[in-house]
């Protein structure tokens, strides 16, 4: 795992609430209005030049990728379930408490807490990349 990829998956991390909010919403939202593009109001071209359509695909992608980034938060929490990680990962990412907060609550040595957080992150490349997000 590299620095970058390493700095996008806490970020993910950090807006997973978020994330998950707005990967429901657009799909309710698609859901309930149909996805596809009404071609009777839309030019038509021998091209990929449709508009509409390159943002419903742009959209979907979007929201794709968040669903994804939603599903590798959740499954690294699945592997590390009834554990102190556990523990640690909705203290950090979820509750966004700091690290001396977390190591006092879970009752760890500093160096122990960045040794989980390296293993959760580990994990969390694993599903990434297993999802095809890098």
């Amino acid at each position: 795992m590299t620095k970058p990829q390493r700095k996008e998956i806490e970020k993910e991390f950090y807006n997973y609430e978020k994330n998950r909010l707005l990967a429901a919403e657009y799909i309710s939202t698609r859901a309930l209005a149909g996805i596809g593009v009404d071609y009777a109001k839309e030019r038509v071209k021998g091209t990929n030049e449709n508009t509409v359509e390159n943002s419903v695909v742009k959209t979907i992608d979007e929201a794709e990728r968040l669903w994804k980034w939603c599903k590798v938060f959740e499954n690294t929490l699945d592997r590390f379930r009834w554990t102190q990680k556990d523990k640690l990962m909705r203290m950090r990412y979820l509750d966004r408490n700091h690290e001396e907060c977390i190591c006092g609550v879970i009752g760890i040595e500093r160096r122990t807490y960045f040794y989980w957080v390296e293993d959760v992150l580990q994990v969390a490349y694993l599903w990434a990349e297993e999802l095809k997000l890098f």
